[in-house]
């Protein structure tokens, strides 16, 4: 009966160290698996070159008529080293975070020269500074109106922050357009955001034009907006070793 009961507990005792032993290399084996790997995450670093879009610049070139656009330097994009942290699972990527960025090339800016209407050469930053630089550009639905009601206009000859109206002043919603803030609008001009309308709210624009036929030519439509803020004027570029001498490109943008 003891030899029974010795031989029970030795077995005992085996497994249990059996147990035992199963569960440590199991601990040892799980341990050498990193975190990421148990939840199928596979974390990559990724290096990538790329191209920086060239600002644009305006510079008012009072010679120029109205509602000109003349081209004077196409400018040239930049180029960026950018390095990134990818995440994936399953192999489809999940989430992406810049690291760093590292600027190999500069971008050198397009530049155009306008002209600018009489009516806001001598206003505000318009007549202070010589060169705006795009800050942001919006899409927005424009409408047109005329500053007198006489004659058949629409408008009441005075503005919101106190300036005649006049072309080159337009009305916007302050809340997406501060008021005062420079513009420049493809397909009218450099403009100042001078005026409100009850019914000018969100992405919504009204120009003035000088009559009312301008204004029912106009109509209404869809137009790129330039926010623009003051810049110093850009240094001229350097020239290409193969460049060839050729006039600059123009375009009228009148409505």
């Amino acid at each position: 009966m003891q030899r029974q009961k010795r031989s029970m507990r030795i077995r005992l005792w085996r497994g249990l160290l059996a147990s035992m032993g199963v569960m440590l290399l199991c601990a040892l084996g799980c341990a050498k698996e990193p975190r990421a790997s148990q939840k199928g995450v596979v974390v990559q670093t990724v290096e990538a070159r790329v191209q920086t879009p060239p600002p644009t610049l305006f510079e008012v070139n009072r010679r120029l008529p109205p509602r000109h656009r003349v081209l004077k330097t196409a400018g040239k994009p930049g180029e960026s080293l950018v390095v990134w942290r990818v995440y994936s699972r399953n192999g489809k990527e999940t989430r992406r975070v810049k690291v760093r960025e590292e600027v190999l090339e500069p971008p050198q800016p397009r530049i155009y020269e306008i002209g600018v209407h009489g009516h806001i050469a001598s206003r505000g930053a318009v007549g202070r500074s010589a060169a705006f630089r795009t800050t942001k550009v919006l899409e927005m639905h424009a409408s047109a109106y005329t500053p007198h009601r006489s004659g058949g206009g629409t408008g009441t000859g005075r503005t919101a922050t106190g300036l005649p109206a006049g072309y080159g002043l337009v009305a916007v919603d302050p809340r997406v357009i501060p008021l005062g803030t420079i513009l420049y609008i493809e397909g009218y001009g450099m403009a100042i955001a001078a005026d409100t309308g009850r019914a000018i709210r969100g992405h919504k624009i009204d120009l003035c034009m000088a009559t009312r036929r301008q204004a029912l030519q106009f109509g209404r439509r869809k137009v790129r907006v330039h926010i623009l803020r003051a810049a110093p004027a850009a240094p001229p570029p350097k020239p290409p070793d193969d460049a060839e001498d050729s006039p600059p490109d123009a375009d009228d943008e009148s409505p």
